[in-house]
């Protein structure tokens, strides 16, 4: 298998000008939400993002992309699930010809949904509370191109969300950060 490997990486090369880009990524997501003493909840769960993107130019691309993150596990009455679509901008510096740091930035519409602690006894589950806003992302990215069509990559993305804890009250800023593996396919 390992020969097989080697020349697909010695084939390939630097990321093309005009070219299109699609990847996935799974991983592990953090929304910064303060747990309210008398709920159990959980800050951290599994992220999953989409990007595509258009290469101008050997360095510089342009991504649209999509990431989720949802606290609910089973167990904990309380959650939290963040949805992010952005518009940004990736710069590749390139450390060897198979091998790219990515640097991103942009900005997010964000959306993130609070569901507050529920009594099951009572059966008397409160309405949840979905807060949007507009907010700036940053990421850090290292990818190695494998084969011509085809990079891994492991990112770090980094956001802010307004959140609402009670209808109407008082907007919360909180950090939302990301940690995955992807895999992308270069048109």
């Amino acid at each position: 298998m390992l020969a097989a490997i080697l020349p697909a990486a010695a084939m390939a090369q630097a990321p093309q000008a005009n070219t299109a880009y699609l990847s996935a990524e799974i991983g592990n997501g953090k929304v910064g939400l303060r747990c309210p003493a008398v709920d159990y909840c959980s800050r951290e769960a599994r992220h999953w993002a989409l990007r595509a993107g258009y290469r101008v130019d050997a360095s510089w691309a342009v991504e649209v992309k999509g990431a989720s993150i949802g606290t609910g596990f089973s167990g904990w009455p309380t959650t939290t699930e963040y949805t992010g679509v952005g518009l940004g901008a990736a710069y590749t510096l390139p450390l060897s010809p198979q091998v790219h740091t990515l640097l991103r930035f942009g900005g997010a519409f964000n959306r993130v949904e609070y569901q507050p602690d529920w009594n099951m006894f009572f059966d008397s589950e409160p309405d949840s509370v979905t807060t949007r806003s507009v907010k700036p992302y940053v990421g850090l990215g290292l990818s190695w191109q494998f084969a011509r069509h085809w990079s891994t990559s492991l990112n770090a993305d980094w956001t802010w969300a307004d959140m609402r804890y009670v209808a109407n009250g008082p907007k919360e800023r909180v950090g939302v950060r990301t940690l995955g593996a992807g895999i992308a396919f270069h048109f």
